[in-house]
């Protein structure tokens, strides 16, 4: 009775139930559906398309979709392929130049996809997105709308970033990232990282000769590899991206494969037959779903650090309070996208923070006892009490897999169909699956 109406503002900021847009659900989309990105390194050879390479790649994507399988090609390359076009030997350091051969190359690159796909009866479409687009609630449900009815079509979507807007992925080669998103997105089963190694290794395979290949990852957190940048000089990723990419990607449930570009009957024996190929990154038994999957296209914006109590509040599903962060690292507003650590500096999670970043600063240097204090009060608009959480339990997305019921074990995951019952079970222990190893 004693209790006071909240005003709109702040009610405005409780979490939403729903987005504006209606999500459109498929019949395409109850089919299994398969992710293959191909980079850069492996779409060029001596600096011109390798139109052998991308044909056995098409080859691959109509025989599986023969099969019933919808496959989404992520496609690198467009600046690549304009540097070939404009005859550039290095590509340029000025970020102008660089989107402007990306514009210059896409159009290059669609031409081969269309006439290959063509031949051989496939239909396909170019789709250009940006970690804005999916950032971006509404965007993102009209995207996967869209992915959708070109699925029901029988059409092929080849999606690459919007390189001539998309600053921050010609820097940092988030076309992995993308490409896990996009996994996330139209739900896909499986995602393929085509690359020029076999796999993850314990090291660099070509100066160090000890290096292991690691078959299967069931925890990230737990790898301890030697990993570069960029592996060409006209790529922009790298093995560090794709560890991001698989983390993503298994946080949504989605079983994630780093494997050789030029071994395409691999990605077709793994899918079908459930053939080990590459690097298996194993995705969580409790996959992120509606507003939490989409929680993982958004750029987060600084970090939180929580209180071994709190972590223990991210992994069972409950809102962290105020009085469980330890630390805060970023400049961010209400509503913001930011990662939620432990005192380990381990990735939990990620969440859409009910403070900004100063106030939540100014609560973690007034210690725990009056961070609820600090918390209340004028921060707020209506000068009435904001939410006693830091982080309301329906925005929060767990991205460490180890905590999502300990991850997929091998036969967990043949026993969910998503492989062959042929597949054979590693021993614990043996070289084909390791949790964590060691230097090389």
């Amino acid at each position: 009775l004693g209790a006071r109406p909240r005003s709109r503002e702040s009610l405005a900021r409780r979490p939403s139930c729903a987005a504006s847009v209606p999500q459109r659900r498929s019949d395409a989309m109850e089919k299994p559906t398969v992710v293959v990105k191909v980079g850069t390194s492996s779409l060029l050879r001596d600096g011109v398309l390798h139109l052998s390479q991308i044909c056995a790649m098409c080859e691959t994507v109509s025989r599986l979709h023969k099969r019933g399988l919808n496959v989404v090609i992520v496609s690198s390359g467009a600046v690549g392929a304009g540097m070939f076009k404009m005859g550039f030997d290095e590509k340029p350091k000025e970020v102008a130049k660089k989107q402007a051969l990306a514009a210059v190359g896409q159009v290059h690159l669609m031409r081969h996809y269309e006439d290959i796909f063509s031949t051989i009866g496939l239909k396909c479409a170019q789709v250009l997105l940006t970690l804005g687009n999916l950032s971006d609630r509404k965007q993102y449900v009209r995207a996967k709308n869209t992915f959708a009815a070109l699925l029901d079509m029988g059409v092929v979507p080849i999606v690459n970033e919007n390189d001539t807007v998309a600053v921050e992925e010609l820097r940092f080669g988030d076309n992995d990232t993308l490409s896990a998103q996009v996994a996330a997105l139209v739900e896909a089963k499986w995602l393929f990282l085509l690359t020029d190694v076999e796999g993850l290794y314990t090291a660099n395979p070509g100066t160090n000769p000890d290096a292991r290949l690691i078959e299967v990852v069931d925890n990230i957190n737990d790898l301890n590899v030697d990993v570069g940048g960029a592996g060409t000089s006209v790529g922009t990723g790298g093995m560090v991206t794709k560890l991001t990419a698989a983390r993503i990607a298994c946080a949504a449930g989605c079983k994630t494969i780093v494997c050789l570009s030029s071994r395409m009957d691999g990605v077709e024996a793994a899918v079908l037959e459930g053939v080990g190929v590459g690097t298996a990154f194993l995705p969580a038994k409790k996959a992120a779903k509606g507003k939490k999957k989409w929680l993982l296209a958004v750029p987060v914006a600084g970090d939180v650090t929580v209180s071994e109590k709190g972590a223990k509040h991210v992994l069972r599903g409950m809102p962290i309070l105020m009085s469980h962060v330890t630390g805060c690292v970023g400049n961010f507003s209400v509503q913001a996208c930011v990662t939620i650590k432990d005192g380990d500096d381990n990735e939990l999670a990620k969440g859409l923070c009910n403070y900004a970043s100063d106030v939540v600063q100014r609560a973690v240097g007034a210690g725990e006892a009056a961070a609820g204090a600090v918390a209340d009060g004028d921060e707020w608009e209506d000068d009435l009490d904001g939410p006693p959480e830091c982080f309301h339990a329906n925005n929060v997305c767990v991205t460490h897999v180890e905590t999502l019921a300990r991850s997929l074990t091998m036969s967990d995951f043949i026993a969910s169909g998503y492989d062959s019952a042929d597949t054979c079970t590693p021993p614990p222990g043996s070289p084909s699956r390791i949790k964590s190893p060691g230097p090389a």
